[in-house]
């Protein structure tokens, strides 16, 4: 990135320091405040009526006996962006017979997001813990020759949330348990009767206890030393489950209930079993045998939750609200903990971190913190999108749902409302001159000129400090300005300058809002950008803002910080460049 707030010397120390953004580089997040009313907009308007269509025609006219609940949110409105139910013409006996935001399904594993949620919220619990500190009995779960013996000690509660653990996958859905000649037929030995699994709590099995999956374990392999590579495991997730009764004295289910359904009023949904609302607001499709399954050991933590799309909603707005974690906890959780294979799917705790730089006019990178679930015919999604507060729940059941649709139906929502809430955001930050506009202040000769740009991002047209054209010489604020001559302060550079919002807000004496806004300076044109990304091995390697939000100071202030003060309805009044010990107001 050429910048011109890096010096010569600086550059020889952090060479990447002189490569280039590309057309845009904002530092990850986001990059205007989200919208406040994205339903009234009209892009977002159009976006409802062209993803209906689209599940219409791709989803929904190919069911018969499948039903679909679909809610989209923003925290800062009080009804959906998006709001879509499919009942099915073919009904079961069971349940409702129209499907709606109280809709009562199985969500698989969506379940798994609590027990992490409970054992960040619990004081009692350790993250870098071993198991062993609350499960001593796996001590015994482990074979002391071979070199697929499970490492307990070395196995964190960290490790469990995160899917590092190298656990196994199941115990509960073993082949073995169900058997059939077919498993002779296919090359599988037979198993001397009396010695296999034996537990799952599927139809025709008896749900797994405590005691068994300890017992299974001894004589489950492996996959990999903790802290390997991310494998999923439904294992991991049970023995948090234990992991949160020992250490809490209350039942996991207990503590779910207390601290997380009844703070946000999820009364339809249950781990322990289904709610008596479910006789009449639940969907079973035709053809489903686990809907009232208990799966045992597994049933609170790893798949047996029951809930609707309103019930979620409310869960994913008070995730970004900070109702369950103070909100440091909540940004800490709100991050990857390893990567997968594939360039767009990294692991949380335990999110499934999807990535795509198509939503946006700037092509940025998006991150959406998700997590998939799976039970019989019932499939589920659940999303957030931090960079524009909005979230996003998906609930499919039916014989026809096959295992791309749920994936493919998410996939459709987010490709049509995200770009659509960009715009809207955009729309509000430039409507009103919310942020656009000139600041001056005339005792100082000092301007500043910010206008909302093609890429919606934020951007600085003039910045004038004393008479002196700041934009256009951000090279002397380095150590590079020590050996300025007379040229370089009149000869201005090309520069492509843009302010973007940090999470740094307070309120004023006099009531105002404050917040710090980062500017970075890229002084590359977007042909330079791409002729030094073709020379780097790695993807989109000319990006390196993130290294450039704090690179010159003077007298302890940075030149790159800039503090808007927003007035009545939200309009920026005055910014301040402390640096420069100017404070610019809004011309009239």
């Amino acid at each position: 990135m050429k910048c011109g707030v890096v010096s010569a010397t600086a550059v020889v120390v952090f060479p990447l320091l002189s490569s280039v953004i590309a057309s845009s580089c904002p530092p990850l997040g986001a990059v205007l405040p989200p919208p406040q009313a994205p339903s009234q907009n009209e892009a977002v308007k159009l976006a409802n009526q062209k993803l209906k269509s689209i599940i219409d025609s791709n989803f929904s006219s190919k069911l018969n006996s499948s039903g679909i609940s679909i809610m989209v949110k923003s925290i800062h409105e009080d009804g959906p962006l998006f709001s879509y139910h499919y009942t099915p013409p073919v009904l079961s006996d069971i349940g409702t017979a129209s499907i709606n935001d109280d809709t009562i399904f199985r969500v698989g594993s969506l379940s798994k997001i609590f027990p992490a949620l409970a054992a960040l919220q619990s004081k009692s619990i350790h993250l870098d813990d071993s198991v062993l500190e609350y499960i001593p009995q796996l001590k015994e779960a482990a074979a002391s020759t071979s070199a697929e013996t499970i490492s307990w000690e070395d196995i964190t509660v960290d490790s469990l949330m995160t899917h590092l653990s190298g656990l196994a996958t199941d115990t509960a859905f073993d082949l073995g348990i169900f058997p059939t000649p077919l498993w002779q037929t296919i090359g599988l030995p037979a198993i001397p009767q009396g010695t296999g699994p034996n537990c799952s709590g599927l139809p025709g099995t008896p749900p797994c206890t405590q005691d068994d999956l300890v017992k299974d374990l001894q004589k489950r392999e492996p996959i990999y030393l903790p802290y390997t590579s991310p494998s999923y495991s439904n294992v991991g997730f049970a023995l948090l489950g234990m992991i949160i009764d020992a250490a809490t004295n209350k039942s996991y289910i207990d503590n779910i209930q207390d601290n997380v359904f009844d703070i946000v009023n999820m009364n339809s949904s249950s781990f322990n079993g289904f709610v008596e609302s479910f006789s009449e607001n639940g969907f079973v499709p035709v053809g489903e045998t686990t809907w009232n399954v208990t799966l045992g050991v597994l049933k609170g933590t790893a798949g047996g939750m029951f809930s609707s799309t309103s019930d979620l909603i409310a869960f994913a707005e008070g995730i970004l609200n900070n109702r369950f974690l103070s909100p440091r906890r909540t940004r800490e959780w709100m991050k990857p903990r390893s990567h997968t294979s594939s360039w767009g799917y990294s692991v949380g705790a335990p999110w499934e971190i999807l990535r795509s730089d198509h939503f946006t006019a700037d092509g940025r990178i998006v991150d959406l913190y998700t997590k998939s679930g799976d039970l019989g015919l019932y499939h589920g999604v659940f999303g957030l999108v931090p960079d524009f507060d909005v979230s996003v729940v998906l609930l499919v059941a039916g014989a026809e749902v096959n295992e791309n649709m749920p994936s493919e139906i998410f996939s459709a929502i987010v490709e049509e409302l995200i770009p659509a809430v960009d715009k809207a955001g955009r729309a509000e930050a430039a409507s009103l001159e919310v942020l656009n506009g000139t600041y001056t202040d005339h005792s100082t000769n000092s301007t500043m000129v910010l206008t909302i740009d093609a890429d919606n991002n934020l951007a600085m047209e003039k910045f004038i400090v004393q008479g002196f054209d700041v934009l256009h010489h951000p090279d002397l604020y380095s150590l590079d300005g020590l050996s300025a001559n007379p040229e370089s302060l009149t000869k201005a550079s090309y520069v492509n300058a843009r302010l973007y919002p940090t999470n740094l807000v307070a309120q004023s004496p006099n009531g105002n809002t404050q917040r710090s806004w980062r500017a970075i300076y890229d002084t590359a044109t977007a042909a330079e950008n791409l002729a030094e990304d073709a020379k780097l091995v790695w993807k989109n390697g000319s990006c390196q803002s993130w290294l450039e939000l704090d690179r010159a100071a003077y007298d302890f202030k940075s030149t790159g910080d800039f503090i808007f003060s927003y007035g009545k309805g939200g309009k920026l009044t005055e910014i301040s460049a402390a640096a420069f010990n100017v404070t610019l107001t809004r011309a009239a």
